[in-house]
């Protein structure tokens, strides 16, 4: 995580540290723990925002 040492926190300080920013921006409560299936039931404030990439090709420019 931190710039200079990627890939060093374990998977447990990784779900922590989401945690604490998701309850920062009011998205979870504080005390909901997360893990791979709680994480994937989140429900983002923008999720009915995102649209679906139509290009073919990912380097295609409309």
């Amino acid at each position: 995580m931190p710039m200079n040492l990627p890939g060093s926190l374990n998977a447990d300080e990784v779900y922590a540290l989401t945690a604490y920013l998701l309850y920062l921006n009011h998205i979870i409560a504080v005390d909901t723990e997360l893990d791979a299936d709680s994480l994937a039931q989140v429900e983002m404030p923008a999720r009915d925002k995102f649209v679906p990439d139509d290009r073919r090709k990912y380097r295609e420019v409309h």
